[in-house]
């Protein structure tokens, strides 16, 4: 990425962090870049682009990237267990991207179209991961409730910045899906 570029993103996404896509102007993204209009103009159509590229796009870019740093031939407890870990430790930028996604995906932040691409974005992942869920938990309806109390620990994470032990992680994920596996046992 160009340095100018690279260098809009970075102060774009703080000021969407702080303020919200509509309390974010682009002239304070332009004064913290150090440069004119004509500059983000020449790289972003206008502030909703800017806003997909640095928030949607981004996200997308880091979870692939995440997920290729995950453990792979271990269970599917212990993938879960890690990939919620592995939030923890996010940088602040790449936390700031998780954020601002995650509120745009609740309806929070954004606007509409960069939301629905997200929503649709997630609908394929997960897509997948239901599959594989429910051929090990017995239901597509245990795979979803799988995901979702995963999804709801990386928010606590990322959103409310709460530090939950990895002790507690384990045992949350691991009760999850033992109890799916012994509902799935009594049928």
């Amino acid at each position: 990425m160009e340095p100018m570029k690279e260098k809009i993103a970075y102060h774009a996404r703080r000021l969407f962090d702080k303020h919200g896509f509509h309390g974010t102007a682009l002239r304070d993204v332009c004064k913290l870049a150090g440069c004119k209009m004509p500059t983000i103009y020449y790289y972003y159509e206008n502030k909703e682009k800017l806003f997909d590229e640095v928030v949607r796009v981004a996200f997308e870019e880091l979870v692939a990237r995440l997920w290729t740093q995950l453990p792979k031939n271990v269970s599917y407890t212990e993938y879960n267990i890690q990939k919620v870990i592995q939030k923890k430790h996010l940088s602040e930028d790449e936390r700031i991207v998780y954020r601002l996604a995650m509120k745009t995906w609740l309806g929070c932040e954004g606007y509409e179209e960069c939301r629905n691409k997200l929503k649709e974005w997630e609908q394929r992942a997960y897509q997948i991961a239901w599959e594989e869920y429910a051929s090990i938990v017995g239901s597509v309806q245990w795979a979803k409730f799988i995901a979702r109390s995963i999804t709801e620990m990386i928010q606590r994470i990322i959103l409310l910045e709460e530090d939950i032990p990895d002790s507690e992680i384990i045992e949350e994920i691991n009760m999850i899906f033992d109890v799916a596996a012994h509902s799935n046992n009594k049928k």
